[in-house]
């Protein structure tokens, strides 16, 4: 009796075990999508290699809750037709519990229905608009607070004449709206305003040279291609100062010089705190934790990432975000769970600034400042 009774103690107790070492062998799968190819690719490609840095570190410390992540990555292309059956493929066959990605606005908003209906958190690498899907968080700040950001220092500079060009992205069209809107409000007259499609415009001359005519203090870019923006920009003699957005620098300083040549310095942008690292006070805050995201990224690729590329430092943020929220919703981690837990997040200090969600405000980064590029190429913090 009292043998029968030890053997299913030991029974239980290695039944017990064996399910223990099935769940600690269990992963998290996440899908990764992002502009690979395409003419977002600079900033996707960034976004990928900040994002697997940071799931290697969460896989090296022993994952989350016991459980290392998996990732599962597609290619969209910068093609909302290619993104959203490479999101579904992600959905369906390999059933991830949480999506990064994508660095595309119109991407990301054709996205949101389909991760609301699965209950998939999306973490994406765009600006969330114009909608807030409720599955669907940013890890930059909402478009009118950039807006906001841009003509204060306008006002600041004393501008009185903007002209605006943009893609026809959401983001950057809404952005467009948003800037108009904003410099009404603080005097600043709108002399003219322009848009551009990045997949297949290159031709800028007859945009340009209205806002000459218009003879426009300031020109405010919201969009890619600025290297041939800002090339043809000095063919036609367009003197007008430049206000970039986010993504001004994006596809790289050195294409910016190589293609648009020195003329680009001086220019300014907005930017997230890992583009202006070498200028922060070296005892504040956000220069430490932006320091110890470049070491860690040279000891894996072997060298530093281009502090223009901001969307390194955003892939990682948002990597370490979701986990933070997967160690929240528990071992056995759903969509509802994360999303709650997401919503929940206050401060999360980040290499691109510091982040705070709640179930009104999906977009959070409290990084976003005013940059200028000084003669050679660099990124210098503006204070004034």
């Amino acid at each position: 009796m009292k043998s029968s009774t030890l053997f299913r103690a030991a029974l239980s107790l290695a039944m017990a075990l064996g399910v223990a070492n099935a769940n600690a062998a269990d992963v998290y799968k996440i899908g990764f999508m992002n502009s690979l190819s395409g003419y977002l690719a600079g900033v996707g490609t960034a976004g990928r290699d900040g994002f697997m840095l940071a799931i290697d570190e969460l896989n090296h410390a022993g994952g989350i809750n016991g459980r290392k992540f998996e990732v599962f990555s597609e290619n969209d292309e910068s093609d909302v037709a290619k993104g959203v059956p490479a999101a579904i493929r992600l959905i369906n066959t390999h059933k991830v519990l949480a999506f990064v990605g994508p660095a595309r606005s119109d991407v990301t908003e054709a996205l949101g229905p389909i991760f609301e209906k699965n209950q998939i958190v999306d973490m994406t690498l765009s600006v969330l608009v114009p909608t807030q899907h409720g599955y669907t968080f940013a890890g930059f700040p909402a478009v009118i607070d950039e807006a906001r950001l841009m003509i204060n220092f306008l006002k600041k500079q004393n501008a009185k004449t903007i002209a605006i060009l943009n893609a026809i992205d959401l983001y950057d069209k809404t952005l467009a709206n948003d800037l108009a809107e904003e410099a009404q409000k603080q005097g600043i007259k709108v002399v003219a305003t322009e848009s551009y499609n990045a997949v297949t415009d290159r031709n800028f001359i007859p945009q340009l040279s209205k806002f000459k005519v218009a003879n426009a203090e300031w020109m405010l870019i919201a969009g890619s291609l600025t290297s041939l923006i800002m090339k043809q920009r000095n063919e036609i003699g367009y003197s007008g100062k430049v206000l970039g957005n986010i993504t001004y620098i994006g596809q790289g300083m050195k294409s910016l010089l190589e293609i648009a040549g020195p003329s680009v310095e001086g220019s300014y942008f907005t930017a997230l705190q890992s583009a202006v690292w070498d200028t922060l006070p070296k005892a504040d805050a956000r220069y430490k934790i932006t320091m110890q995201f470049r070491d860690q990224f040279k000891k894996k690729y072997d060298r530093f990432p281009e502090e223009e590329k901001m969307a390194y430092a955003q892939g990682y943020d948002l990597a370490l975000i979701l986990g933070e929220a997967i160690k929240r919703a528990g071992p056995n981690a759903t969509g509802p769970k994360v999303k709650a837990a997401i919503e929940g997040i206050k401060n999360f200090p980040g290499a691109n600034g510091n982040y705070s969600f709640s179930a009104t405000a999906h977009a959070s980064n409290s990084g976003l400042v005013i940059a200028r590029v000084t003669k050679g190429g660099g990124i210098a913090l503006v204070t004034e």
